[in-house]
């Protein structure tokens, strides 16, 4: 993901695009830095079964804005104290839900963008969802996922927020997402996982392996390699228990906290190669 708002950019769309898109998809991927607690203790399937029993998971094919905001609800809670978060919304933590759902609302709300996997609990309430971009297709990079607020997100932010997207985030985190999986244009060129979110209260019961397995199903079908990245430590073996190969890790500094990313890859034609 990534934006950039000055002021001799704001009224530029095919700036704030290029910045935009890094950023985007970066955060995404990030997303999914609170979205399991890690075990130390090898999966069960048979306690899987047993404390995902209660859950439905869905492959939604055409989400609603009442989901995006199910959704929005769930990333805010769960990003609060994530390092990249801070450094996304320039420190001010009160644009959390802002950043959250100008992302998600461009993906999901989008026709022919995105694919949205959603787990819910017996009274139907959220407890967790996954969001990939499809090949071809990255967040914020069109006007019509721009609509979708990200103007008057970047209007929010801070002078030095405003610079540090498109320095870091159009240039550096694109960059770093190549080199660590090996592959041109990492985030058009996969099945990009931008948002993998398990509510605190179902984390550790199966929610996403659940998740990730109705994901598999879809991206096989595009013959390219699912990828994503992570900025939590405690995602990094639960992502290899899923079957992703740990590509890589690098610290993006800040000028308000430094932040790791992880990046992740998972070739579904062939073992999967680093």
């Amino acid at each position: 993901m990534k934006w950039v708002l000055e002021t001799s950019v704001v009224g530029d769309p095919a700036a704030v695009a290029w910045s935009v898109h890094s950023l985007v998809d970066h955060l995404w991927e990030l997303c999914s830095v609170s979205f399991e607690t890690a075990s130390n203790s090898s999966f069960d399937p048979r306690l899987s079964a047993m404390s995902t029993s209660n859950i439905k998971f869905e492959f939604v094919e055409t989400p609603t804005e009442s989901i995006a905001e199910e959704a929005t609800q769930v990333f805010s809670g769960l990003m609060v104290e994530d390092p990249a978060a801070i450094a996304l919304v320039g420190g001010d933590m009160s644009l959390l839900p802002t950043l959250g759902g100008v992302m998600i609302r461009a993906l999901a709300l989008t026709p022919g963008v995105s694919h949205l996997f959603t787990a819910r609990d017996e009274t139907g309430a959220l407890v967790g969802y996954t969001l990939f971009s499809l090949p071809g297709q990255l967040i914020l990079s069109t006007p019509e996922q721009q609509k979708h607020g990200l103007f008057e997100l970047m209007s929010k932010l801070s002078p030095e927020g405003q610079k540090y997207y498109p320095e870091v985030m159009a240039t550096e985190v694109p960059k770093a997402n190549d080199a660590a999986l090996g592959i041109e244009a990492a985030e058009r060129n996969t099945y990009w996982c931008n948002f993998a979110m398990v509510r605190a209260d179902y984390q550790g019961k199966g929610v996403a392996r659940g998740l990730f397995e109705l994901a598999t199903k879809e991206a096989a079908k595009t013959g390219v390699p699912m990828a994503l990245t992570t900025t939590n430590a405690r995602n990094v073996p639960i992502y290899e228990k899923l079957g992703f190969a740990l590509c890589g890790h690098k610290v993006m500094p800040s000028p308000w906290v430094d932040w790791p990313l992880w990046f992740f890859k998972k070739e579904l034609t062939a073992p999967t190669e680093c």
